[in-house]
C-alpha cells in the first residue's frame, strides 16, 4: 500500500542527525543555520517549532486581553489554541477552496476597534496573495502574521516584505524536515529582541529528546515503504485497531498534556545543525521534489472536473499535500484503499470557531474541508500514480462547480461580535 505521506528526509540525513547527537559541537549562529540567500540573520529567530514561535511572538507583543485576531478560517488547532491562551479572541474568515485565499471582503468586515492582528495561513503548499491583506492591515495599524508552515520553497519565498512576521516550519511532515524547528522572520527589531530575551529563559531541548525524534521518524521512514506499510495496516486491522487514527496520532509532534511547557523550549544543538543542513542544501536536493509535486498537482487538476482539486487555481501551489474534494468521500476512500493507495480524509486542520463558539457548518470553509480527501503522491512512481488517478476518476463524484466557487459569508461572525 502506498502511504499517504512520505517523510521528506533521507537516511543520510538521519545518520547526520545521530552524529550531531553524540558529537560535541558548539551551537551554530542564526546566520550559519539559514545562510545569506533567504532571510537576513538580523531579522530571524530560531525556535523549537512554529507553535513556539507564535507563542513567543504573542508574549513579546503583549496585546491587551480581549483583543481580536482575525484568522484564516482553516488552520491547525494549536494556532487557535495559542491565540486563545494569551487572552485573545479568534475571529475566522472564509477561505476560497479554489485559491486558498482568505476572502478579502470578510477580512474588511471583521475588523473592529478591538482588532489587533491578522494571522493568515498559506495552506497545502500554496502562497496566497498578501499585498491586499498587508495594505488593509496598514490602514488599521494591525499586525500581520504569515503562517508559512506548509509553504516552504527555499529562497523563493521569505514572507511578504511588509508583513510583521512570517513563520516557517521544519517539523516532521514538512518540506525539508529537520524533525522539528522553525524560522521566524520579524520586521520589528524590538519585537525580535524581546522574543530572543524571552526564549533565552527557556530550557534547551535535550539531546536525548532529539535522539528520540530521530529514532521515531527513522521507524516511520522504514515503515513508509509500501510493503512494510501494507503489513502494518494489516496487523493493526487484525487487532481491531483503526490504523488511520493510530498512525495519525503517532505522527503528532506535541502531546496535549503540558502543551505549553513542551513548546517553551529552545532548540537543541543537533536540531539546529539539522536545520542548517536541510535549509542550506534545499536548493540542491529539494527543489526537484517540489517541482515534481507541483507538476502532478497541475496534471491532476487538468484530468479531473473543474474544482475537484482544492487550491488548483492558486498558481503558486506546490501541493505539499494533494487535496481532492469529492461528493462521495467514503466510496472514494474505499476504492482507493482497495487499489493499494492510503488515501485519507484525516487532517490536522480545523475550522476555527467564531467568538461565541458557533461552528459555521454551513459555511464553505466547513463544507470543502469536510468533503476533502488527501491522496498519496510524494514518491509514488508514475505508473502507480496513473493507476491512482484512473481509480479516482472511475469512482469519485465531483462536487458541483457552483458549490466549489460559491462564497457564502460567515454570518455568525458579525452577529457574534
Amino acid at each position: 500500500m502506498w502511504p499517504r505521506k512520505q517523510l521528506d528526509i533521507g537516511w543520510t540525513d538521519l545518520a547526520f542527525g545521530l552524529i550531531q547527537v553524540v558529537a560535541p559541537a558548539r551551537r551554530p549562529s542564526v546566520g550559519e543555520v539559514i545562510g545569506s540567500d533567504w532571510i537576513p540573520a538580523d531579522e530571524a529567530v530560531l525556535s523549537l517549532s512554529v507553535r513556539s514561535g507564535l507563542d513567543l511572538l504573542l508574549r513579546a507583543l503583549e496585546l491587551p486581553a480581549g483583543s481580536e485576531v482575525i484568522m484564516s478560517g482553516v488552520t491547525i488547532p494549536d494556532m487557535a489554541r495559542i491565540v486563545e491562551q494569551h487572552g485573545l479572541v479568534t475571529v475566522p474568515v472564509d477561505v476560497d477552496a479554489a485559491t486558498l485565499q482568505p476572502v478579502q471582503e470578510q477580512i474588511e468586515h471583521a475588523i473592529t476597534p478591538r482588532t489587533r492582528a491578522i494571522l493568515v495561513a498559506h495552506l497545502f503548499g500554496s502562497h496566497i496573495e498578501m499585498g491586499p491583506i498587508v495594505e488593509l492591515a496598514h490602514q488599521h495599524d494591525l499586525v500581520v502574521i504569515e503562517d508559512c508552515a506548509q509553504a516552504f520553497v527555499g529562497s523563493g519565498y521569505a514572507g511578504h516584505m511588509e508583513a510583521d512576521c512570517a513563520l516557517f516550519s521544519f517539523g516532521p511532515i514538512k518540506t525539508a524536515t529537520a524533525l522539528g524547528g522553525a524560522v521566524v522572520r520579524l520586521r520589528d527589531p524590538e519585537v525580535r529582541s524581546r522574543m530572543l530575551e524571552l526564549q533565552s529563559a527557556y530550557p534547551i531541548q535535550t539531546r536525548r529528546a532529539y535522539f528520540k525524534r530521530l529514532a521515531k521518524y527513522a521507524a516511520f521512514r522504514f515503515l513508509c515503504k509500501p510493503l512494510n506499510y501494507g503489513f502494518v495496516v494489516r496487523v493493526l486491522g487484525w487487532f481491531g485497531v483503526d490504523y488511520d487514527r493510530a498512525l495519525g496520532h503517532a505522527a503528532h509532534s506535541f502531546g496535549k498534556a503540558n502543551f505549553f511547557s513542551q513548546i517553551r523550549r529552545q532548540p537543541s544543538m543537533p536540531l539546529l545543525r539539522m536545520m542548517q543542513r536541510r535549509i542550506l542544501g534545499f536548493e540542491r536536493r529539494g527543489l526537484a521534489r517540489l517541482e515534481r509535486r507541483a507538476q502532478r498537482g497541475n496534471l491532476l487538476s487538468s484530468m479531473l472536473p473543474a474544482g475537484m482539486v482544492v487550491g488548483d487555481q492558486n498558481l503558486s501551489n506546490t501541493f505539499w499535500v494533494m487535496p481532492v474534494r469529492v461528493a462521495n468521500k467514503d466510496a472514494s476512500l474505499s476504492a482507493l484503499r482497495r487499489a493499494g493507495y492510503d488515501a485519507t480524509d484525516r487532517s490536522s486542520l480545523i475550522v476555527v470557531q467564531t467568538p461565541d463558539g458557533w461552528m459555521p457548518e454551513d459555511a464553505p470553509i466547513a463544507r470543502w474541508l469536510s468533503e476533502t480527501i488527501f491522496l498519496p503522491s510524494d514518491e509514488t512512481p508514475d505508473r502507480d500514480w496513473e493507476r491512482l488517478v484512473s481509480t479516482l476518476k472511475d469512482v469519485a463524484i465531483a462536487v458541483p462547480v457552483s458549490e466549489n466557487r460559491e462564497l457564502v459569508g460567515l454570518s455568525g461572525v458579525s452577529s457574534a461580535r
